[in-house]
């Protein structure tokens, strides 16, 4: 059985498109298409349905999605045991970066991978923390910094800190801040963020406990879209507290006195390939720089 026949399998099943899976894959979609229905002849049943809203797995699919995962993690694994044992750290790995350079350490974790495995290579992208989790387990990205709680299967997530979070709005409000509490904060306009944001799940406890529906003036999928958004007096918004306590000092923001909102920030990579090396050397500096950055 191939191997590319199976991530192929995975791949369509979780796009529910060709041309997505075929992207996903840097093949062609006639490519994805050849793997898919050489896998059905040598299993012997249909994997997916074609209908108007894409490829929809069929029963059968859907039952064989979950091993089929497991057996790409197991070989994975073995792989990356074999690469072990041959003590080889030469390579590239794509991280996906959440927030800005300065507060991940960036530049910390870089000089120390120089130093101790310049044999390897960081590629960075920069995403949202929702679709870096996706795309680690997708196998798109290798691993990556995400916000939130994150307790998915087949996912390692080790947790750096606990950040804390202010709500912040324009300079001009710093009035209406002081005096407010959880349903005045409600009722101000907000700039929201854009579904699946781990942001919205404290948001949501906490306006749920007082029985408050925010004032959602417009949405944004990304924290400095959000910050020039409150800049521009468009709304209050969540924001870290290390960049709300600076821009207030610059005068650019107001900051809400009352409830500090926390949320963890984890490196996130794929549980079956922590046995790889250059992805252990690289879970070992970030590691390893968090903590010295947390010693007093």
């Amino acid at each position: 059985m191939d191997l590319h026949h199976l991530r192929t399998f995975v791949a369509v099943a979780e796009e529910n498109n060709l041309t997505r899976a075929a992207e996903r894959l840097f093949v062609s979609q006639p490519a994805v298409s050849s793997h898919i229905k050489a896998l059905e002849g040598e299993l012997g049943v249909v994997l997916f349905h074609r209908t108007p809203k894409g490829m929809i797995l069929s029963r059968e699919g859907e039952k064989l999605l979950g091993r089929v995962r497991r057996i790409l993690d197991d070989a994975e694994s073995l792989l990356g045991a074999a690469r072990n044992m041959s003590g080889d750290l030469n390579g590239q790995i794509t991280l996906g970066i959440n927030t800005d350079s300065v507060f991940i350490r960036l530049v910390e974790i870089s000089a120390l991978m120089r130093r101790d495995y310049p044999g390897i290579t960081m590629s960075l992208v920069n995403s949202n923390s929702w679709e870096i989790v996706r795309d680690v387990r997708r196998g798109v990205l290798d691993a990556g910094f995400a916000y939130g709680e994150i307790s998915e299967e087949g996912l390692l997530a080790t947790v750096l800190a606990r950040v804390p979070f202010r709500v912040v709005g324009p300079a001009a409000w710093a009035a209406r801040l002081e005096s407010a509490g959880w349903p005045e904060i409600a009722a101000m306009p907000w700039v929201w963020m854009a579904h699946n944001c781990p942001f919205l799940d404290i948001l949501d406890r906490k306006f749920s406990e007082f029985g408050q529906h925010p004032q959602k003036r417009i949405e944004a999928d990304h924290e400095s879209i959000l910050r020039a958004l409150v800049l521009a007096g468009e709304g209050v918004t969540l924001m870290r507290e290390d960049e709300a306590l600076v821009g207030r000092e610059r005068g650019q923001f107001a900051v809400w006195p009352g409830e500090r909102l926390g949320l963890p920030l984890s490196f996130v990579c794929r549980e079956a390939r922590k046995v790889e090396p250059v992805l252990g050397a690289v879970r070992d500096v970030v590691a390893s720089v968090w903590e010295c950055a947390s010693c007093p």
